[in-house]
Formats: C-alpha cells, sequence, structure tokens
C-alpha cells in the first residue's frame, strides 16, 4: 500500500493531484454537472464541495467519496485488516517488537484515512502485546484505548475486547468485576437484535474462568453449554479453540477428564492450524494441568516442559510462569523438592511486578506444600496462610477450599487444634459459598 498524504493536504490539492495524475483537464472532471470555474474555486480550496459535488468528482476519479476526502486508497480498509492479521501471526511466534511496530503504523494509518474499525482493531493488538509481555496494567490500558472507538468496530472486535478487559480483572483479583462486565456486554448484545455468534462465543468464554474461580460451577456449566451452541454457527477459529480451551477447564473441574482432553484436543488443532503458535502452546500447558490432575505425572512433566519452552520461544511470559507453577507442583508431587522450590521461587520476581492475585496465590501455596514436605511446619503454616488471605480477599473460592484444607491438616500436625477447626471452617464457608467440586 502506498504511503498516506499528509493530513495536512487541503481537500482542493487533493483533488487537483489526482486530476492531474489521470491526465484529466478541470473541464473533463467537472463536466457534464459542473464547469471548469467551479472546479478551479474548489481545487483553489476558496470553494468547499457539497457532499453531492464530491460524490460526482470521486465517481469520476474512480474513488469512493470517502477515498477522496481522507484521500484513503481504493481496498485502504482490507490492506490494512490483512496487515493486521499477518502482525498478529507474528506476535503469536514471538515477535513482539516487530509486531508492536506494525500495530502502531497501522493505527495512525487507519486514523488518517478515518477507518475508526481497523483503528480499534490494531489498538486492540497492541493491548494484546502488552498481555504477551505480562504487563496487565498497560494492557488493561490497551484494551481500555481500544474501547473508545467500540461503537464503529464490529460486534466480534467489540465482545474481543470485552474479553480481554474482563481477563484483567480476574487477574487483577476483581473476579465479581469480571463477571458483571462479560455479563453485562452478553445481555446487550443479545437485546441488540440478531446476534453475531462469534461475539456471542467470545463472551461466554470470558465468564468461564471467573466462574470456575469463584466456585460458581454450575452458572460456568451453563456457560459452557451457551458456548456449545453458538459455537455451531461461529466462523472464527480462534474465537473456536478459545471456547474448547476453556471449556475443558470447565469440564476438569466437574470431573470430566475424557471431555476435557477431546476440547483441548480440539483447541490444540484448530490453533495449530492457523498457525497462533503462543494459543497452541497455551492448550499444552492447560493438557499438561489436566495429566497432574489426573496423577498421569510422567505425562504432565514432559507436556509441561514442552509447554514451557514453546511459550518462552513465542515470547509469553504469563503463559510460561503458569506452566512453570504447574511444572513445580508436578516435581514436588514427583518428590523433587528442591527442584520444585527452585522453579517456584524463580518465577516470584516476575509475580512481584504484576496485579495476578491468583498465580501469586498458587504459588504461595506450592512453597508451602514444599515446605510441609521438608518437616518446616511453621514456614508452611505462614506461607499456606498468606496464599488463603489472598484467596479469600479475591473470591478465589474454589482455591480457596483446597488452601483452607491444607492449611488445617499442617496446624493439625503442629497439635494446634483450634486453629485447625477455623481453617477448616473457612473452608467449609467458601464451599458454602460456592457449587465447587473435588478438592485437589
Amino acid at each position: 500500500m502506498p504511503s498516506p498524504r499528509t493530513e495536512a493536504e487541503p481537500l482542493g490539492a487533493r483533488i487537483r493531484r489526482l486530476r492531474k495524475a489521470r491526465g484529466l483537464t478541470q473541464r473533463e472532471l467537472a463536466e457534464p454537472r459542473y464547469d471548469r470555474g467551479f472546479l478551479a474555486k474548489v481545487e483553489s480550496g476558496s470553494r468547499v464541495p457539497s457532499d453531492d459535488v464530491l460524490s460526482h468528482l470521486a465517481r469520476r476519479l474512480g474513488l469512493t467519496a470517502d477515498e477522496l476526502r481522507f484521500g484513503r486508497p481504493p481496498g485502504a480498509a482490507a490492506d490494512l485488516t490483512d496487515a493486521l492479521e499477518s502482525a498478529y501471526r507474528e506476535l503469536q511466534r514471538g515477535g513482539l517488537g516487530s509486531a508492536e511496530r506494525e500495530f502502531a503504523r497501522i493505527e495512525q494509518r487507519a486514523a488518517a484515512y478515518r477507518l475508526p474499525d481497523v483503528q480499534c482493531h490494531a489498538r486492540f493488538y497492541l493491548g494484546e502485546v502488552h498481555w504477551q509481555r505480562y504487563d496487565i496494567p498497560l494492557a488493561d490500558k490497551g484494551f481500555a484505548h481500544a474501547m473508545e472507538l467500540a461503537e464503529a468496530a464490529s460486534p466480534r472486535l467489540r465482545a474481543m475486547i470485552v474479553n480481554r478487559v474482563a481477563a484483567c480483572r480476574a487477574l487483577s483479583g476483581d473476579l465479581g468485576a469480571s463477571v458483571a462486565l462479560t455479563e453485562t456486554a452478553l445481555a446487550g448484545l443479545r437485546a441488540d437484535g440478531p446476534v453475531d455468534p462469534d461475539a456471542e462465543l467470545a463472551l461466554v468464554t470470558a465468564l468461564i474462568h471467573p466462574l470456575i474461580e469463584m466456585g460458581a460451577l454450575r452458572r460456568a456449566r451453563r456457560a459452557a453449554e451457551e458456548g456449545r451452541r453458538a459455537l455451531v454457527f461461529a466462523q472464527r477459529k480462534d474465537i473456536s479453540a478459545r471456547y474448547h480451551r476453556q471449556a475443558a477447564q470447565l469440564w476438569q473441574a466437574i470431573g470430566l477428564a475424557d471431555r476435557a482432553e477431546k476440547d483441548l484436543s480440539r483447541a490444540l488443532r484448530l490453533f495449530t492450524s492457523i498457525g497462533y503458535d503462543r494459543d497452541a502452546a497455551r492448550s499444552r500447558w492447560a493438557r499438561g494441568f489436566l495429566w497432574r490432575r489426573l496423577g498421569k505425572l510422567d505425562d504432565a512433566h514432559a507436556e509441561l516442559l514442552l509447554a514451557r519452552d514453546l511459550l518462552a520461544k513465542a515470547g509469553s511470559r504469563e503463559g510460561v510462569l503458569g506452566a512453570t507453577i504447574e511444572l513445580a507442583d508436578v516435581r514436588r508431587r514427583q518428590g523433587a523438592l528442591d527442584e520444585a522450590a527452585e522453579l517456584a521461587e524463580g518465577i516470584r520476581p516476575l509475580l512481584d511486578r504484576s496485579p495476578d492475585i491468583e498465580a501469586k496465590a498458587e504459588v504461595l501455596r506450592l512453597l508451602g506444600l514444599i515446605a510441609r514436605a521438608r518437616g518446616d511446619l511453621p514456614e508452611a503454616t505462614a506461607l499456606l496462610e498468606e496464599a488463603a488471605t489472598a484467596q479469600e480477599n479475591s473470591e478465589l473460592r474454589g482455591a480457596l477450599v483446597a488452601t483452607s484444607l491444607h492449611l488445617g491438616d499442617t496446624l493439625r500436625a503442629r497439635g494446634l487444634l483450634d486453629e485447625a477447626v477455623a481453617a477448616y471452617r473457612r473452608g467449609v464457608r467458601a464451599a458454602a459459598m460456592s457449587d465447587s467440586g473435588p478438592v485437589d
């Protein structure tokens, strides 16, 4: 695509430039509806063309009125959209710097061409760059920046933005806000008439994880079933694949391991088919998590090692962190306590710069279990208590049930029976506020 003319180019000068480029005289361009003198005034800037005049001149020049008005070359929107998708695949392969530069270039060009939908998409992808770098505050700002132009965007893109904003809220520990934001957007989408199935699928997918973490498994299952109905009509492979990956988390939480494994295989196959390397690796991470839960520790270890390496290659810090947490827990269960502790401690600096309460609490719980296995019960107690407090404050009820059980067992082993009973009651209260499944 040729470089855009500066926005400072006057409309009259643009008309003159395009007329001369086509070898037309003023009379030839103006007639039959207008005369040469009228066009001369337009080109000099002494006469502002009406919409009718602009439409006539654009037709004579082989352009649309907006292409003439904004200096937009034919096919600019499609070319820029194709460039966005190519840059997003580069982002998925780990080319964060080059993708970021391309998104910024496209955003500026779309603004010059008055293509707010394309500009919104470029802003969304700039937020994705920060997400991949695990800079959640900057990602949140990036998605909010995209949201400013959401009225001009497609329902699908608006839903994708809400999906990511909701994920930022959840990672920051505000699960209720994440769910409320998504449910409001979903209600609005359904109230506006015929529903875009890709948009609906993106929104119900965004509900699944926070509802699971809140212990609201029945609501999460309703969302997953709604997604399955929308999936039949969805067109975007990436949105369908993300649904499969999130639905697998729900099936796993309620004990349907076979169904979870099938969904993860579908997600991996879809992401691979469209060249989304980062998301394919995240599906492997999720599969390693499932196998760890099923006690297939050797398989989980191999899959998580592969996922971590692929996520590191893709530049996904958040993915590397999540896979490392699971890998450390696998090694703990295999008795390799020193390696497990080294893995967990190695990612704490990254967590210190992040608002990701869920991951921070999970690492604290993991370190507490390692301390207990080493026989350091006071240290285990302190770490498990810190994890439980973080989970309780963030409504991570499913995780809190498990942490409270571990904490109660540790206190009981120390002979602190009253404190142990209080810890167990804490877990019971969390379970009573949810419809949580089996404790891990």
